[in-house]
């Protein structure tokens, strides 16, 4: 794989920074949500994300590189963000939703990026593997997401008084 060790190093440290991000921020929205359910939830995710940068470490460590160990710095400080905007919106599970599915944007996107390198069999078949799983948590938040949403309130129709002639002909 001539001349693409370096992009297939930045792809992995990626993935494995996103990984430490999206275990860092799942964390803080466990911590931002009232519900049991939701809690428990993104406790899963979080400690999800937790063993996949761990497993490409390991796997990247298996073909005899060392890896970096990504703070997820990202992640703690859009942790404090949902920390926050719980606490403005009561601690609303929608606005938690909607903070986590943005993340999992990025994520994937991440995901994208490093599939599009040409990585070794090993690591592309880790990442493929996560990504799936990935892409299946972003689709279960997103519906969650649209589930929570505030319901809008269907458009007033006029009262017929209202109605002028033209306006009452179809």
């Amino acid at each position: 794989m001539p001349g693409t060790l370096e992009d297939y190093a930045f792809a992995v440290k990626s993935v494995i920074s996103i990984c430490r991000d999206a275990e860092q921020g799942f964390r803080a929205a466990a911590d931002a949500v009232k519900q049991p359910a939701f809690k428990e939830m993104f406790e899963q995710y979080s400690e999800q994300r937790g063993r996949f940068a761990t497993e490409l470490q390991e796997a990247v460590k298996s073909m005899g590189f060392e890896t970096t160990h990504p703070s997820g710095v990202g992640g703690v400080l859009h942790g404090a963000w949902m920390t926050i905007k719980g606490t403005l919106t009561g601690h609303s599970e929608h606005a938690i939703l909607v903070e986590t599915a943005r993340g999992e944007d990025w994520s994937l996107k991440t995901y994208r990026e490093a599939l599009d390198k040409n990585l070794p069999v090993g690591i592309r078949s880790v990442i493929e593997q996560q990504f799936e799983q990935v892409r299946q948590a972003h689709e279960h938040i997103v519906l969650l997401r649209d589930a929570t949403a505030p319901k809008q309130p269907p458009p007033e129709q006029p009262e017929p008084s209202q109605l002028t002639p033209a306006s009452s002909k179809q």
